[in-house]
């Protein structure tokens, strides 16, 4: 049998959660928990397969549970219990993607929902586990202020948040931004959460989104000189990436094919966006074509909206490219929701010249990235999301 750890300090709420799951008690059980310190002690006693927090508690909030989590049980799947309040954080939180969370009050029947898709595991597209770098979005998202040790092998660093903003970071041989680029990227941390911040001075101005997004794309440029990717893993349920790399579709010949696909009639294109005044109204977006320019190992880049408008070029494109790019973002749109795949998804195709065409996509905005055909797709794919997934070009 299935047991689920509900951990909240509303003794009321629990009352409620578990007199609703009487109904669902052939399919799992429920044991409680009213903060993290007793969740730990369960967790260390009994077997438990999904685990149901809030995030505000006494003595040890769900933040420093999901840390704990992170470090101990990181193939445990996560529901986060939120009460934000805003449609921008709750609308930020959904793209961390790293874990599930719901909305208080509680939908039940959604929550339901969500837990047996959680007891089902990752072939049905629920994610487990918390990386750091989506521990470190909730922080902001919630104006977190504390200091996370986070350790990974013989590496220990420290990171401050006041008020969700990264105020400073070190490690054993590095201070600031640099040691933030740093920490970001280990792997298999354990973090651990103190909630105070004794740093007054605020040593790194940029945003954590640059610093996750500049992090990533340091990764990878490192990892591109000595790895060369392997095949796919066919038997992945979740779909990390469509992979078309070794196949030839001739897409070379295809983007210079004037007939190859029609383009559309005036009347049923809309009007192409102002690149310049749109970038000056939209940080993030303009963030995004910044890092994309910086980047040595992307050598074309084009920026479209899924209503098929050209945002940004860095090279004049035809509207053959477009066309293309668009199609592609509704393809595998459609092969995720068919696989039940998660949203984490890129197409990656490969290119006559020797490069690949890597294509990813946002909830407003498809990004069409030439890149070499040593550079490992994944890590870019992987630093790119934290700022496309959050462009909106709602103004």
């Amino acid at each position: 049998m299935n047991t689920v750890l509900i951990v909240d300090d509303d003794e009321s709420f629990l009352l409620s959660l578990i007199d609703g799951f009487k109904s669902y008690e052939d399919q799992f059980g429920i044991v409680t928990a009213h903060n993290g310190e007793e969740a730990v002690a369960i967790l260390n006693e009994q077997e438990i397969h999904l685990v149901l927090t809030d995030l505000k508690m006494p003595k040890m909030d769900g933040f420093a549970l999901v840390a704990h989590l992170s470090a101990n049980h990181p193939d445990l799947p996560v529901i986060v219990m939120t009460a934000f309040g805003t449609p921008d954080m709750e609308a930020n939180l959904k793209e961390i993607g790293a874990f599930q969370y719901i909305e208080k009050p509680i939908d039940f029947n959604l929550l339901v929902t969500k837990i047996l898709k959680g007891l089902e595991g990752r072939s049905k597209g629920f994610i487990t586990g918390v990386s750091l770098g989506s521990f470190l979005q909730l922080l902001e998202l919630d104006k977190k202020t504390c200091t996370l040790t986070v350790r990974s092998g013989k590496n220990q660093g420290t990171m401050y948040f006041k008020n969700g903003e990264l105020m400073d970071a070190d490690t054993n041989d590095l201070h600031g931004i640099d040691a933030a680029f740093e920490i970001i990227n280990w792997k298999n941390v354990e973090i651990i959460l103190a909630n105070s911040c004794d740093v007054t001075e605020q040593k790194i101005s940029e945003s954590l989104g640059y610093i996750l997004l500049e992090g990533s794309r340091r990764q990878d440029e490192r990892e591109s000189l000595t790895v060369n990717p392997g095949p796919q893993n066919s038997t992945s349920a979740s779909l990390d990436s469509i992979d078309l790399a070794g196949i030839d579709l001739g897409l070379d010949d295809f983007l210079h094919d004037e007939d190859a696909i029609p383009s559309p009639s005036p009347a049923e294109t809309m009007p192409l966006h102002s690149a310049p005044s749109m970038h000056a109204s939209n940080p993030l977006l303009q963030q995004f074509i910044t890092m994309l320019g910086s980047m040595p190992e992307v050598s074309n880049s084009i920026l479209v909206s899924k209503d098929g408008n050209v945002i940004h070029t860095a090279t004049p494109s035809d509207d053959q490219l477009v066309n293309f790019i668009t199609y592609l973002s509704v393809v595998s749109e459609q092969l995720q929701m068919a696989m039940g795949a998660g949203d984490r998804q890129y197409v990656l195709l490969g290119l006559n010249t020797g490069n690949k065409f890597l294509v990813l996509c946002g909830k407003e905005v498809v990004v069409g990235l030439e890149i070499g055909n040593t550079i490992a797709p994944g890590p870019v794919a992987a630093g790119l999301r934290p700022v496309l997934s959050r462009i909106s070009l709602q103004q």
